[in-house]
C-alpha cells in the first residue's frame, strides 16, 4: 500500500500543476511571477534558480500546495469553491509532509486510509477525472476489504450518526479543551467526519477524534461564593501561578503597568537571570523592589545582596 499511496501523491503532483497552470493564468498579468515566484518560500525559489524550473509541471507538491494556499483567496473566488474546501488543502500539506518523512513501512492502515480519503476529497475540487478517483477508491477498498466487512462498516456510519448530531457540543479527545458544536455529518467510508464550529471557525474531524462533552454529574456539590472564593484562594497560595503577581498591591506605588513587566518574565523564567537596563528615570529601582517584593511573597527569603557604586551611598 505504501508504493500505492506514493505514485497516488505523483499522480496528484500531476493534476494540480495542471489544474494552477490553468486558473493562475487568468488571475495575474505576469502570472510566473506573480502568482509562483512570489508565493514561494526563499529555498523553493533557490530551487528554481538552480534546476531553472519554467514551468509548474517540474515543481514538487510542496511547491504547488504553497502556490495554491498562497493564491487560495483568488483561486476560490474564481473557481466558486466551497469553504471546506479550505479544510482539504490545508490537510493535504501535512499529508504530504507525513508521507515525505516515512519510514519504508509507510504508515498505518488507520492513518493510510484517512489520507487517501482525503486525497479523494482534494481531488474532486481540483476537477481530475473519474478515473483517477476510482483509482483513489480501489485503494481505500483494498484496505477496507480484508479488514472490515460491510456490515461492520454500516454500523459504524450508522452508530456514529447517533452519537453526534447537529447542535451537539463535542471535544476533541486528544485536548477536551477544544471544543465546539456540531454542524453536519459526512459518513464515508470506514470513518465518517463530522464538521464542528471551534473558535470562530469550521472544522472537520473524523468521528473518532471526537467525544460528547461531559455533561455535570447531578451529585457535584456547589460551594457558596465565599468558602468557593477561599478554596481558590487556598490553592493559589499553595502552587503559586505564573500569570498571577502576589505582591502586586503591596507595595506603596503608583500602578504603571510596564513597570510589572520585569517581575513577570522573572517569574517565568526556569533559571531566573534578568538585566534591567531601562532609561534614566523610568523606574529601575522600583522594578527591582517588585521582583524582591514578589519573591518574598512566593518564598521565605532571609538576606538580599545589593551591589551599587559607593558615590550612591555616600550621598
Amino acid at each position: 500500500m505504501t508504493n500505492s499511496m506514493v505514485n497516488l501523491l505523483q499522480m496528484i503532483t500531476t493534476k494540480l500543476a495542471a489544474y494552477l497552470g490553468e486558473v493562475l493564468p487568468s488571475l495575474f498579468d505576469d502570472w510566473w511571477k506573480q502568482g509562483v515566484i512570489d508565493k514561494l518560500s526563499f529555498q523553493q525559489n533557490q530551487r528554481i534558480e538552480q534546476g531553472k524550473i519554467n514551468s509548474l509541471g517540474k515543481l514538487d507538491l510542496a511547491a504547488l500546495l504553497r502556490i495554491l494556499d498562497q493564491n487560495w483567496y483568488k483561486i476560490s473566488n474564481k473557481k466558486n469553491l466551497p469553504m471546506e474546501a479550505r479544510h482539504y488543502f490545508k490537510e493535504m500539506q501535512t499529508i504530504r509532509n507525513r508521507w515525505a518523512h516515512a519510514n519504508a513501512e509507510g504508515l498505518s492502515a488507520d492513518d493510510t486510509y484517512r489520507d487517501l480519503d482525503t486525497l479523494q476529497r482534494f481531488a474532486l475540487f481540483i476537477n481530475v477525472e473519474e478515473s483517477f478517483i476510482q483509482e483513489i477508491r480501489e485503494a481505500k477498498e483494498a484496505l477496507l476489504t480484508p479488514r472490515v466487512s460491510p456490515s461492520i462498516q454500516n454500523y459504524a456510519i450508522t452508530n456514529a450518526s447517533k452519537e453526534f448530531e447537529p447542535g451537539q457540543i463535542v471535544c476533541l479527545k486528544s485536548n477536551p479543551i477544544i471544543r465546539g458544536a456540531v454542524l453536519n455529518f459526512i459518513p464515508g467510508g470506514l470513518e465518517s467526519r463530522v464538521k464542528v464550529f471551534v473558535n470562530g471557525e469550521i472544522q472537520m474531524y473524523y468521528a473518532s477524534q471526537l467525544q460528547a462533552e461531559k455533561t455535570q454529574d447531578a451529585n457535584m456539590e456547589s460551594l457558596p461564593y465565599e468558602q468557593f472564593h477561599s478554596f481558590l484562594t487556598a490553592l493559589q497560595i499553595k502552587y503559586p501561578a505564573l500569570s498571577t503577581l502576589y505582591s502586586l498591591n503591596a507595595a506603596r506605588v503608583d500602578f504603571i503597568p510596564y513597570q510589572f513587566r520585569p517581575v513577570l518574565r522573572f517569574i517565568k523564567s526556569d533559571r531566573p537571570r534578568l538585566l534591567i537596563a531601562d532609561g534614566v528615570g523610568v523606574g529601575k529601582t522600583i522594578e527591582a523592589g517588585l521582583i524582591l517584593r514578589e519573591l518574598q511573597a512566593r518564598r521565605d527569603i532571609r538576606s538580599v545582596l545589593i551591589v551599587c557604586p559607593r558615590p550612591l551611598v555616600t550621598e
